[in-house]
């Protein structure tokens, strides 16, 4: 067996314990604390308009504000070019897809004034000439959700963000009209 000088044993032990003491020192050294200060003054926080919660955690998403939807009420969509207005637009072309956009709006072009209550916005609408084929939009302005349906052809199709089935009110009303 091989045998090492007490001294040699100990340079050892210190040369093992070494780097660890170094990462330690040099990750809570001030170089890495001004480092740290440096980005965080290159970013520039998001605009937040609402945090949503979900069990007991916090999910903060940028939000463009609903604030101005409120006012709409008793205003006609196509007066106030409502789908075209932000967050509502894009956020209803990535619910519903390029085709199925184009077939709401086409079911969406007569439309009775906007509803909104309880901090739910509620329209529906139909096709001209064609009654039975119709489409409604709900948005649920404080939980942030959009929801959508149409009646094409003898079918009733739902779509929802975040994939949620709490309906509104009048939208549950709506849908009801049309399940057989």
């Amino acid at each position: 067996m091989l045998k090492l000088h007490p001294h040699f044993a100990r340079l050892l032990l210190v040369l093992l314990l070494l780097p660890g003491a170094v990462t330690h020192q040099s990750c809570n050294s001030r170089v890495q604390q001004v480092r740290a200060i440096v980005f965080s003054e290159e970013l520039t926080p998001p605009e937040m308009d609402t945090m949503q919660t979900i069990k007991d955690t916090i999910h903060a998403e940028v939000v463009n504000s609903w604030h101005s939807f409120y006012i709409l009420n008793g205003k006609y969509p196509e007066d106030i070019e409502l789908l075209d207005m932000e967050p509502l637009r894009t956020r209803l072309t990535k619910l519903l897809g390029v085709k199925m956009q184009e077939d709401f709006l086409e079911r969406f072009d007569v439309t009775p004034p906007l509803e909104v209550e309880d901090h739910i916005l509620f329209d529906e609408g139909y096709e001209v000439g064609h009654k039975d084929e119709t489409a409604a939009i709900a948005v649920d302005m404080s939980d942030d959700i959009i929801y959508v349906g149409m009646y094409i052809g003898h079918h009733l199709r739902i779509f929802s963000e975040k994939g949620d089935t709490h309906y509104p009110q009048k939208f549950q009303a709506w849908i009801q009209q049309y399940k057989k």
